[in-house]
């Protein structure tokens, strides 16, 4: 377990006025600009019953301690080391269930917020119980009119997730609230009842996949996963992992963790055109590194698919 020590929790109760208790997560690591304006944006959130949990990665940079200062309102939370997507965050759901909340929303840092986004997704949420996880609509922060994501689907066909609109500039076929097959963790909005039911993210995958974990989970369960398109943010894409960590950390994990996510959740009938899309998948990403001499990204394709093969279910992730 990390060593965490909490800096600030200024927020009091009596601040909070009507709605459902939502607490944002937003997790840093090294990336204090990124997130101060993270911070800044969801400092103007009409919504008015909310409270902010940054959890700081290990960060060497002193932004932990920047960001507390110069937003006291919000509860930071330090870690002695990166704990991954899935670690971070979980360390920040656990304090925010223990403080009664009734909803958890997952908040990329590399984000930015429109004033109304979580009025929006809190609406559409609380019109229907058997709605559990909620998306809003996704820009791009330097294109603000062209889409991120407008929904998602995942097939475990081919064991990859995808985004509806991705680089499209928006019109009138994203603007309707849908029910869809994979909520990405850039802004995953999770109601507390739910969460305590499917439990958190699965640690193992530390990072990429987990939000298509929990979407197969949840709705497993029974329940909705709904794209609200008049919520609506921007996003800086990977900022920290692209800026800390570099493309050959995300090629591991794209391919071991889409590995260890049919290993948990494919069927028999899945596997043959799984291990065809992920050939062909391995086979051109080969060609495309090696052609560009980008050894680093080829050795960490294959070490993901033998780890993807190799490593060990955890028990309580199957």
């Amino acid at each position: 377990m990390p060593l965490v020590r909490e800096l600030s929790n200024s927020k009091s109760e009596s601040s909070l006025k009507a709605g459902p208790k939502v607490s944002i997560i937003v997790l840093n690591w090294n990336g204090y600009e990124v997130t101060k304006d993270c911070l800044t944006s969801i400092s103007k959130v009409d919504y008015p019953n909310y409270e902010v949990v940054l959890v700081d990665n290990g960060s060497t940079d002193g932004s932990a301690e920047k960001l507390a200062r110069e937003y006291p309102w919000i509860t930071t939370i330090c870690n002695d080391r990166n704990c991954g997507f899935t670690g971070g965050n979980n360390i920040g759901m656990r304090r925010a269930l223990e403080g009664g909340t009734e909803y958890v929303l997952l908040l990329n840092n590399d984000t930015t917020v429109k004033p109304d986004f979580l009025s929006k997704l809190i609406e559409v949420a609380e019109a229907d119980d058997c709605i559990a996880i909620l998306n809003p609509k996704i820009y791009y922060f330097d294109q603000p009119k062209r889409i991120w994501y407008a929904g998602g689907s995942f097939s475990m066909w081919k064991g990859l997730a995808s985004h509806r609109g991705h680089r499209q500039l928006d019109k009138a076929l994203f603007d309707t609230t849908r029910e869809v097959s994979f909520i990405t963790g850039c802004a995953f909005l999770i109601k507390a009842p739910i969460l305590h039911r499917v439990g958190l993210l699965d640690d193992q995958l530390f990072y990429t996949y987990e939000d298509t974990d929990w979407s197969i989970r949840v709705r497993r369960l029974g329940y909705k996963a709904v794209y609200v398109p008049d919520a609506v943010i921007w996003h800086k894409e990977s900022y920290d992992t692209k800026r800390n960590a570099g493309k050959a950390f995300r090629d591991y994990y794209n391919v071991r963790n889409s590995i260890l996510i049919a290993r948990k959740h494919a069927r028999a009938y899945h596997w043959p055109s799984f291990l065809i899309c992920l050939a062909l998948l391995l086979g051109y990403r080969t060609a495309g590194y090696s052609l560009r001499a980008e050894r680093d990204r080829v050795r960490a394709l294959y070490k993901g698919l033998r780890d993807g093969f190799a490593t060990q279910l955890a028990e309580e992730s199957r």
